[in-house]
């Protein structure tokens, strides 16, 4: 781990992610492409991915494989954001679920939707208690508000796996 999580989750302004086009347009090797995944993903996560990290994305086919070690945006785009969602989904779900989105969508589209959602709802800090009225949100102790982000986050997860699993269940007929 790398920053202390008051560091890394509590300024929203570093929770912003580059678009498709802030992306580089040059090839990378292995160490850049790292490097720069983590330089985007330690201040908001305070996660980094690893060098076997990606090969083991690579090996499953969570990202598409590099083209004679030349990675390019969107091996860099799949990592920032399998680098978010790690914790969240196994590498099968990932897989699936990218491979649904890509054959749904352009790579370059698909990444800038997730991006541009994540910078505004990052940004407004709106998925901090949408439920609550403010009164309700001020009364709560230290201990209630984990209590409620822990509940919350675990329900969101929740509906994100049924969502996923509805849509490889009907991939599979």
């Amino acid at each position: 781990m790398s920053k202390p999580l008051n560091q890394s989750f509590e300024n929203n302004n570093l929770m912003i992610l580059p678009h498709w086009s802030d992306l580089p347009g040059f090839d990378l090797h292995l160490d850049q492409l790292i490097e720069l995944t983590n330089g985007y993903l330690r201040p908001i996560t305070g996660d980094i991915v690893t060098k076997t990290m990606m090969h083991n994305y690579f090996k499953a086919d969570v990202l598409v494989a590099p083209d004679k070690k030349s990675y390019h945006k969107i091996h860099l785009a799949g990592a920032i954001i399998v680098g978010l969602l790690k914790n969240i989904f196994s590498l099968e779900e990932l897989r699936v679920a990218l491979q649904y989105i890509i054959d749904n969508e352009s790579p370059q589209k698909s990444y800038d939707h997730f991006i541009t959602l994540f910078n505004r709802e990052a940004a407004n800090d709106s998925f901090k208690h949408f439920r609550l009225a403010e009164q309700q949100q001020q009364e709560m102790s230290a201990a209630e508000v984990i209590r409620y982000d822990a509940l919350e986050a675990f329900l969101f997860w929740l509906s994100a796996k049924k969502a996923l699993h509805r849509v490889i269940d009907a991939n599979q007929q």
